[in-house]
């Protein structure tokens, strides 16, 4: 069988048919190289618009999370002070 298979080769690389044959198939890995390429580009794309959009929700969750602090209505002296103590610790 091995023989007869060196033989077939030997026969198919004179005619040059073998030459034919592994060009066709480097043809189609490059094709396939290719695409795989184009996802790759698709793919690194597509993460960095998701980066982008992670970063903008976060801010958003921050700015969402601070809520406005309602000043207290001072009406003695006595508070006035307290108050001015809070805002100073601050």
């Amino acid at each position: 069988m091995k023989g007869l298979m060196k033989i077939i080769g030997a026969i198919l690389g004179i005619l040059g048919l073998s030459a034919k044959a592994t060009a066709k198939k480097k043809a189609k890995v490059k094709k396939i190289d290719k695409k795989v390429k184009q996802v790759k580009k698709v793919k690194v794309e597509v993460q960095k618009k998701k980066a982008t959009v992670q970063k903008k929700k976060a801010e958003i969750k921050k700015a969402q999370k601070k809520k406005p602090v309602k000043k207290l209505n001072v009406t003695s002296a006595k508070k006035a002070r307290a108050s001015l103590k809070r805002r100073a610790k601050r």
